[in-house]
Order: C-alpha cells, then sequence, then structure tokens
C-alpha cells in the first residue's frame, strides 16, 4: 500500500514538471515572436519636403537713373556735347513740342583726335516719363566748326529754347564782325526754320546795334531792315516779302538763308 501511495506521488510530481517546463518553453516561444515582429516592422522615415521653387518674375527694361544718363545713351558713339569755352556744356532745356514735359536741345562734337576742328551737330530730343528722351533730330548743318570764326575764333556763341522754338547763334570775323541767330520749331511733325536774324558790322566806326541787320519772320513773310551808313546814321525798313516754303531743319543749311 505504501509503495502504490509514494509511486503515485511521484508520478504526479513528475507531470508537475512536465507541465511546467511545457509553460514556461511556450511562453519563451511567444516572446520570441513577438520580439521577432516587432523587429520585422520597418522604420518609416519621413520623406524630407522640397524647398518652394521662387516663382518666375520678368526681368524689368532698364529705367535710366537720370535724365543725364538717357540723355547720353541718344548721343552717337565717338561724339560729345560740346563744352563751349565760356564754360559750361551747350545743352538747354524746354517745352518744344507742348507736352508740358521739357525737352533738350544740345550742340554735340565728333571725337576726332586730330588738330582739324571737328563735325558739329544740332541734337533734339523730346523728354518722357522716368527720366527718359526719345530722340527727335540730328541736323548736321546748323553749327559752325571751331576754325570757321575767322580771327574771332570759335564762332559758336548759344544754344537756348524761347517761346517753344530752338534758337541757336553764331558769332564771329576779325574788323568786320557778322553773326547769326536762327530760330526752328517743331510743327507738322517736323522742324521747320521759322526765323532768322544776321548781321554785319565794322568794329571800328560802329557798335553791333547799329550794325547792318535782316531779321525775317518765315511765317509770316514780314522782314525788319536795318542800315547804318558812313556817317553813322541809322535806318530801318520793315516790310513784307511773302511767305514762302519753310525750309526743313534736316534740310537747312546757312548758305540758303535769305
Amino acid at each position: 500500500m505504501k509503495t502504490f501511495i509514494i509511486t503515485s506521488i511521484g508520478a504526479i510530481a513528475l507531470l508537475t514538471l512536465l507541465t511546467g517546463c511545457n509553460d514556461t518553453s511556450n511562453q519563451q516561444i511567444v516572446e520570441s515572436q513577438a520580439v521577432t515582429t516587432l523587429t520585422s516592422i520597418p522604420t518609416t522615415t519621413p520623406t524630407p519636403s522640397l524647398a518652394p521653387v521662387p516663382a518666375l518674375t520678368p526681368t524689368p527694361s532698364h529705367t535710366p537713373a537720370s535724365k543725364e544718363e538717357s540723355m547720353q545713351a541718344l548721343i552717337p558713339a565717338g561724339w560729345h556735347i560740346l563744352e563751349p569755352f565760356q564754360g559750361g556744356r551747350a545743352i538747354a532745356e524746354g517745352d518744344l513740342n507742348k507736352d508740358g514735359i521739357a525737352d533738350v536741345a544740345a550742340v554735340i562734337e565728333k571725337n576726332t583726335g586730330k588738330d582739324e576742328a571737328s563735325p558739329r551737330s544740332l541734337l533734339i530730343a523730346f523728354g518722357g516719363n522716368n527720366n527718359t528722351y526719345t530722340l527727335s533730330i540730328i541736323a548736321d548743318h546748323v553749327i559752325l566748326q571751331a576754325d570757321e570764326g575767322g580771327v574771332w575764333g570759335d564762332p559758336f556763341e548759344n544754344i537756348i529754347i524761347d517761346r517753344g522754338a530752338v534758337l541757336v547763334s553764331d558769332y564771329g570775323g576779325s574788323n568786320w564782325r557778322w553773326y547769326n541767330k536762327y530760330r526752328f520749331r517743331y510743327q507738322d511733325q517736323d522742324w521747320y526754320l521759322i526765323g532768322s536774324t544776321s548781321g554785319t558790322y565794322f568794329t571800328g566806326a560802329v557798335t553791333m546795334e547799329q550794325a547792318d541787320e535782316d531779321d525775317i519772320n518765315y511765317l509770316t513773310g514780314q522782314f525788319i531792315k536795318r542800315k547804318t551808313d558812313e556817317q553813322g546814321q541809322t535806318t530801318t525798313t520793315k516790310g513784307n516779302q511773302g511767305k514762302k516754303k519753310l525750309i526743313k531743319l534736316k534740310e537747312f543749311n546757312s548758305e540758303d538763308v535769305q
């Protein structure tokens, strides 16, 4: 009887031990599977965001920083604005096309680099918005060269804008002096000679105020002629020579003016 009880107890103990081993083994398997499952899940790496591409904008057209820059752009290569001996530059400002914006007229001279006198031209440009100028005309036969003034020297005297017109003046000679003033105006989409004043006098006898002078208004045909005799007596005659076809500035030549 005792032998049976001992045997039974031993069997029960062995069975319990085996069951405990199986539970431990199963728990290890589950934990191992859990670890395997966790480690097998791929790590998610966030995709880096791309920097936004800036929108392309059109390059703005160049706006001159100043009127001087715009003016310089109109002068032909190898030329410059004349700086006469009186000082300053031969340039004038004023409204020439009646749009309320200042325009410019200037005398330009070629850079020849030689001892001989350089060609000169009259340049006129219309002013616009944002410091801009638009070239209107370059006339080649208005401004005398530096060696065309005789003993007096450089004959260029002045350029101004007067009453909406460009007025160019020259002066030269020796004992006998001469002078000219030419007035050009913009009308009918072009430039025309509308008036001239020309005179001569002998410095040893009379003054410039007594010079023999012809003043003509080509728009109306009216003229004023002044003459001083050898005794210094001055007479003035007024009249009308009739209207004639106006001379275009582009075709102007002082020898054609009467």
